[in-house]
């Protein structure tokens, strides 16, 4: 189908794979759209890529300055520096960051405990993959980058010594069980060893990465959490600031017949299908059923679903299936409309004007953001707080 090819706000680039809508066709922002349209161009929002077998997201806590996730079995706290707060020094080019180093070098020190140069950097190789290769940096970039996750590191270690005092008796057990559902991920035991290779980690090393995300998230659920409160007036203020949040712009629901012809088709060809699609046409206006019509000689392959397109806003079809589908009625047909993709009859199934979403509608998602930025904001306090009164040692600059 006719989809616009403008990538609209918020999408990402084209990728193979696209959702699929419980009626089986493809889904842009939880809407069906005609498969037919993929063949051509495919400007759907995409499954994400498939997890290696040594990714395991665990529900940890995310801070507005970073974000912790368990990435190739490795802490990361990775985002942008808060306002006011100095960005990571990069360090002089010919320096320890473009320069080999043993793996069991001391990088830093946080309260006595040593983290190594492997443990550095397992921690930057998902700060390289945003570049695509390391290759591509300058040393400065490369510097920056070893810097940031050095002080990811940091940040959470110091977390995991705020949460080391969690008492959880089937800490093991809890271990065991998560070490199981990654190694599950795993086709044979040879792919489980390569994956550990190919992360430069060991089944011990996994272990005690597993350990500290299980009590650094019973320290969120245990002694953060609870103290986060959300009123209703924070709500309702939330709701009033951001309009343009909860705003539903103007939809439709419309099915097409398309008689299909090739870009590169003659004019012969061209004339042949706009014959047919007139022929399709008169017979809707005397009275057959278009979804049935759709089924026996559309050409998209909409026409398993008698048509049907689902619901779209504007920009998302190209401009003459668009405004010949918000110009009609509920309920009425189109003439013939000529688009790229051939020739449609297309019948108006529904309506919706624009409207902003009532509040008690989005009051819950709210909440739970809210909560969210809450949770963020009381955790880097924390951290913040620890470090003031923690020892950091950074062995490289005191050489």
């Amino acid at each position: 189908m006719p989809r616009s090819k403008g990538v609209g706000r918020g999408q990402r680039a084209p990728e193979r794979d696209c959702d699929r809508g419980p009626n089986g066709l493809l889904s842009l922002r939880g809407h069906a759209v005609c498969p037919y349209k993929q063949r051509r161009f495919c400007f759907l929002r995409s499954s994400p890529p498939k997890s290696s077998s040594m990714h395991l997201f665990i529900k940890l806590v995310a801070a507005t300055t970073v974000t912790l996730t368990l990435v190739g079995t490795a802490f990361v706290i990775a985002a942008e520096p808060a306002p006011g707060e100095p960005t990571p020094a990069a360090v002089p080019a010919g320096e320890s960051a473009a320069t080999p180093a043993d793996p069991a070098a001391v990088v830093v020190k946080i309260n006595g405990v040593a983290i190594s140069r492997a443990e550095l950097d397992r921690t930057m190789r998902p700060l390289l993959a945003k570049f695509g290769s390391a290759d591509a940096l300058s040393p400065e970039q490369m510097a920056l980058v070893e810097e940031t996750a050095k002080e990811n590191l940091i940040r959470t270690e110091l977390l995991y010594q705020l949460a080391m005092k969690q008492d959880i008796p089937d800490l093991e057990k809890q271990v065991e069980e998560q070490l199981a559902i990654i190694k599950s991920r795993s086709a044979s035991e040879e792919e489980w060893n390569d994956a550990l290779a190919d992360n430069g980690i060991t089944l011990d090393e996994l272990r005690e990465q597993l350990k500290r995300a299980i009590l650094i998230n019973a320290f969120v659920e245990n002694d953060v959490l609870p103290k986060i409160q959300i009123t209703d007036a924070q709500l309702q203020a939330f709701y009033d600031e951001h309009p343009e949040a909860f705003s539903k712009p103007e939809s439709m629901r419309a099915s097409h017949i398309l008689i299909g012809v090739d870009a590169g088709a003659g004019a012969e060809e061209k004339e042949k299908a706009k014959r047919k699609a007139d022929e399709v046409l008169a017979q809707v206006k005397s009275g057959a059923d278009f979804a049935e019509l759709a089924k026996s000689v559309s050409t998209c392959p909409s026409a398993e679903q008698g048509g049907d397109l689902g619901e779209f806003g504007r920009g998302q079809m190209v401009a003459p299936f668009e405004d010949a589908a918000f110009g009609l009625d509920v309920d009425a047909v189109s003439e013939v409309v000529e688009t790229q993709f051939g020739y449609h009859i297309i019948k108006a199934t529904g309506k919706s004007a624009a409207e902003v979403v009532p509040f008690e509608e989005v009051k819950e998602r709210i909440e739970k953001q809210l909560k969210a930025q809450d949770l963020q904001q009381q955790v880097m306090a924390q951290v913040e707080e620890l470090r003031t009164t923690s020892v950091i040692e950074l062995p490289d600059r005191n050489q």
